[in-house]
């Protein structure tokens, strides 16, 4: 189904972004900090959220913990959490962003190594014990902001997978099913079907949330603007256990689509995300 997209007034005008015009205004419904704005899918809870920040300079902290689970022939389960602030390379998300993300060539090398930093920094900012990042983030993407009040600003994308922890198992002081590695269709970390294993899989995706971020660097204005797209992959998995689906392999079809529609949504972004009112972003 092709997706309607129309133009968004941000922070009462001060920016315009195109989005899906299903998208529900939280602020409709609910209270939002002065320096959010945030839009609701009205049919898979998938997020967007606007944030205005402080500019982060260099030396920002590490990474958040990190947890990797082996499950065993037999079923026994394994849990390491890691602590750590070296980065890799390796992908979260198969495949690319859209055709108009593209590398940022004005941004000096000898900036990137503190953007990259930031860019985690700000990722992991919002994720509070007890939940952790599914693996270590790699290497920020840098992309080209095609509007002429941002393009000449550093930009990156970065994607992980987060494992949260319900209300209720919070107040239980226990820690919702960890993650282990699947296909590589699916987002990295995502849980492979069949097998004894296979009721844990399904289980371990109710822990599950997609993280897409653009962060956009003002050094001049002393901001850093964030853009956070968040999939929760456990809903789709409550979802199909609530229609009795035994079919896992649908439910990751259905969860690979969604992965991909907020790639496009970032994208689309990143192409039309405008500054009006640069008063707004003055730190």
């Amino acid at each position: 189904m092709a997706i309607t997209y129309g133009v968004r007034p941000l922070y009462g005008g001060a920016m315009t972004v195109e989005l899906p015009v299903e998208l529900i205004d939280s602020s409709d419904i609910r209270q939002i900090p002065d320096h959010q704005e945030v839009f609701l899918s009205p049919t898979t809870l998938t997020s967007i959220i606007f944030e205005i920040n402080t500019y982060v300079s260099s030396g920002a902290p590490g990474q958040a913990p990190t947890t990797h689970t082996e499950i065993s022939p037999d079923g026994t389960t394994t849990t390491t959490t890691t602590t750590t602030t070296t980065s890799v390379t390796t992908s979260v998300v198969s495949g690319h962003a859209s055709p108009q993300t593209q590398p940022n060539p004005e941004q000096p090398d000898r900036n990137r190594d503190a953007d990259y930093e930031a860019t985690k920094h700000h990722f992991t900012d919002v994720i509070s014990p007890p939940d952790t990042l599914v693996s270590t983030l790699p290497t920020p993407q840098p992309v080209k902001m095609l509007d002429p009040s941002l393009a000449g600003y550093a930009a990156y994308m970065l994607a992980g997978n987060i494992n949260t922890v319900d209300d209720t198992a919070r107040n239980a002081g226990s820690h919702a099913w960890p993650t282990h590695p699947g296909a590589a269709t699916a987002p990295a970390d995502f849980p492979t079907t069949g097998g004894s294993s296979a009721s844990h899989a399904a289980q371990s995706l109710l822990s599950l949330v997609h993280q897409i971020q653009l962060l956009i660097r003002l050094p001049d204005r002393g901001t850093d603007v964030l853009v956070r797209v968040a999939v929760p992959l456990k809903e789709f998995a409550r979802a199909g256990q609530a229609m009795g689906s035994s079919d896992s392999g649908a439910t990751e079809g259905m969860i690979a689509e969604e992965v991909g529609r907020a790639r496009d949504l970032v994208a689309r972004v990143v192409g039309t995300l405008k500054v009006r009112d640069w008063g707004l972003l003055d730190g």
